[in-house]
């Protein structure tokens, strides 16, 4: 699953000594899914409801990634099939995210 595979890069980065901060946003249909991503990750998870309205407020998508630098500015967005692969089931998707990480770290 992403959540599992999400959870898997955070502790690799973490030991090659990036402190990264993983939030994962649940859509607001899908709270009935919530356990299952606790159970795949030690990072925070947030309950998007309808009155919030947070994917649309984002405009993103299921499984779209948004990468942050320290300062708080988005320094890339990859939305699911976009060109880039993200699924992170995949090498590529896994190594696409992970070089994304990285690169808000400055590498």
């Amino acid at each position: 699953s992403q959540a599992g595979e999400l959870e898997r890069i955070r502790l690799e980065l973490e030991a090659e000594g990036y402190p990264v901060q993983m939030v994962i946003i649940n859509k607001d249909d899908a709270a009935d899914d919530q356990q299952n991503l606790i159970d795949k990750c030690a990072f925070s998870m947030l309950q998007d409801t309808e009155e919030d309205g947070v994917w649309n407020l984002m405009g993103g998508g299921k499984d779209d990634f948004y990468i942050y630098d320290a300062t708080g500015a988005l320094v890339e967005y990859l939305p699911y099939n976009s060109g880039k692969e993200t699924n992170l089931s995949k090498e590529e998707g896994y190594a696409t995210l992970k070089h994304a990480i990285k690169k808000a770290f400055g590498e």
